[in-house]
């Protein structure tokens, strides 16, 4: 199987995240969570945690970004320190991370944010 990563800028003004299933993103602005390509063997990590942290990341797509998602298109740019010059581009999987339209209705309640994600399954 063929595992593509893109490096270069990234045109759009939406950028999608990598969390892992426990530190899901902090800004409820995300819509949906997709696996990358090669899910569960991916090169993916989380963006959160310390050094130390290596798990497995899906990608968390923007309102925007899911409609172009529901559209077809499978290459998003990846938020980053810079991202308006040197973010990554990742392509997603045909695969919905299920479960995550309870953990939205669950935030919605919660004044906290975003709930951990560990009582999902990985895949």
């Amino acid at each position: 199987m063929r595992r593509t990563i893109l490096i270069g800028p990234i045109t759009s003004d939406t950028m999608a995240i990598v969390r892992c299933q426990d530190h899901p993103p902090r800004n409820t602005n995300y819509a949906i969570a997709v696996k990358p390509v090669g899910y569960p063997e991916t090169a993916l990590i989380c963006g959160r945690g310390d050094s130390d942290h290596e798990e497995i990341g899906w990608v968390y797509l923007l309102s925007e970004e899911y409609e172009e998602y529901q559209g077809g298109k499978r290459v998003f740019g990846l938020w980053g320190p810079d991202s308006s010059s040197t973010a990554a581009k990742v392509r997603v999987s045909d695969q919905v991370v299920e479960g995550l339209n309870k953990w939205n209705n669950e935030e919605e309640k919660s004044s906290s944010g975003l709930q951990s994600q560990s009582s999902i399954d990985r895949y």
